[in-house]
């Protein structure tokens, strides 16, 4: 993935050795201090909670990023041995690093991340000694491949000024397309939808074609009003499909889901299921399915992009479920009130599990690129687990959660669908302000972007994920002003 400001990709680079009781994998942006050193399992600071993780410094990276093969040099004896005993691909991180002290460099770069990485030669030949002490320093050049390299740049966050005062429930895009002679192209976040409460001005959906200008939809999409939750977007040959769920209750419809293809110059209305006053908490999309979570512990799916629903799951669990992703067509997770957690690892049945927090509301839902599932929580908390929800995993031996971020509720929680090692969260805390944490490193850590100081919100509700380094948020009505926010490379 070449950049126009990089020539070269240089700097050291790191890789954790294990992940069962030092899973935090790539820990921290900020390495301190660490000595030059020599393949060692070095220690590395965290400023953010005073913790420390362990990487092992395997040796330094220089090449071109245009490149699918680098080189990457160090002593034969601690590096070269590791990169070719490592008999699994591997990511990897390349900080902006001399002598071990990371540093940021004019063009604005963090970090580069490299997926799959293996040795592409199968031994070495005429090593170079350089020096001689307890160990023989050798430096030799080794060859490695990878099938993906992603540059992380620092990130701010700014508000966008849209009049409208209703709060919104939700925000997607369309798809980056590239110019062609059956189409016009189409960067990422140009295109999309916004969801949003229908009390004060019946203005259940906005469009914007610039990302930036949002205008009301021509008619609203459900038949007696009400508010629209989170959409999702499905890909046609001849344009898109934008799929939206009522998220306020009927007191004489069941679950209901309203589509366009026009910009919603008209609509299509679809009932979910038959339980009168059943609402649509999340929608989420894989492979050209949707899944739906409803109230009264339900799950839908839908095989053509959202013209007929089936029951996915009903009896697992009665409680209202909040979030639905998918990890691939056949591995999904649900969560819901009261610690509800229902997987399926076969593409159709689907089951109860037990989630990570007793008596605690489940709200949120992802997976990274291991299939690691984080969930967020109505106590402040994110969890994890490595094993389909079997066992959930600690921060430390003592910690009752993995991460705490305080008095509130992590409402909203996803990783990058091209990259899911880069990943995004919202964190309402107990004055209902929201902030928004970022990953770059499957989840392993979260930072705050620049831009969130003070009472700028009232409360965040959803996201989007355009690429690597840059979301858009939108949330509760603040200042007068539906709350919709964005994160780009400063």
């Amino acid at each position: 993935m070449p950049s126009p400001f990089v020539q070269g990709l240089d700097g050291d680079f790191f890789v954790q050795p294990g992940t069962r009781y030092n899973w935090s994998h790539l820990d921290c942006l900020t390495l301190a201090d660490i000595p030059f050193p020599l393949g060692d399992v070095t220690n590395v600071y965290c400023p953010d909670n005073a913790r420390k993780g362990r990487v092992k410094v395997v040796g330094q990276i220089q090449g071109d990023p245009g490149a699918g093969t680098t080189t990457i040099t160090r002593p034969l004896q601690t590096t070269v041995n590791w990169l070719f005993e490592n008999r699994c691909p591997f990511n990897a991180l390349v900080t902006w690093a001399c002598d071990g002290s990371r540093s940021l460099p004019g063009n604005f770069e963090v970090a580069a991340v490299l997926f799959n990485v293996t040795p592409t030669q199968p031994s070495i030949s005429a090593p170079v000694v350089t020096s001689r002490g307890e160990d023989a320093r050798i430096n030799t050049a080794l060859e490695v491949s990878y099938t993906g390299l992603y540059l992380v740049y620092k990130t701010i966050i700014a508000t966008i000024t849209m009049t409208n005062t209703a709060d919104a429930n939700g925000i997607v895009f369309l798809p980056e397309q590239c110019a062609s002679k059956c189409a016009t192209g189409r960067d990422p976040c140009d295109e999309g939808y916004m969801a949003l409460d229908g009390t004060l001005y019946d203005s259940e959906v906005k469009k914007t074609h610039n990302g930036t200008d949002w205008t009301q939809t021509i008619t609203d999409p459900f038949e007696e009003g009400g508010d629209a939750g989170s959409p999702i977007v499905f890909t046609k040959a001849d344009g898109h499909r934008m799929v939206v769920g009522r998220v306020s209750a009927s007191g004489w419809m069941p679950a209901e889901i309203a589509y366009t293809e026009n910009w919603g110059v008209t609509w299509t209305n679809v009932d979910v299921g038959a339980l009168v006053g059943q609402v649509i908490n999340d929608l989420c999309d894989y492979g050209g399915y949707a899944w739906a979570a409803c109230s009264g512990g339900y799950l839908y799916q839908s095989t053509d992009t959202g013209d007929s629903w089936v029951i996915a799951s009903s009896g697992a669990t009665v409680e209202d479920l909040n979030a639905v992703v998918m990890y691939s067509s056949s591995i999904g997770y649900a969560v819901g009130d009261n610690n509800a957690f229902l997987y399926v690892l076969n593409g159709s049945d689907w089951y109860a599990g037990t989630g990570p927090a007793v008596a605690v509301d489940l709200l949120s839902v992802a997976v990274n690129d291991d299939g690691v599932i984080f969930v967020g929580a109505a106590d402040g908390a994110i969890y994890r687990s490595e094993d389909n929800g079997q066992n959930w995993l600690n921060q430390d031996e003592n910690a009752g959660h993995w991460r705490d971020f305080g008095v509130g509720s992590v409402d909203w929680i996803a990783f990058d669908p091209d990259a899911r090692f880069f990943g995004w969260l919202i964190y309402n805390d107990g004055d209902g302000v929201g902030h928004i944490y970022r990953s770059i490193n499957g989840g392993a850590t979260w930072l705050l972007p620049a831009g969130q100081t003070g009472a700028w919100n009232s409360g965040l509700n959803d996201g989007f994920i355009c690429g690597i380094n840059m979301a858009y948020f939108v949330g509760e009505a603040h200042d007068g002003f539906t709350m919709v926010a964005q994160a780009t490379p400063v």
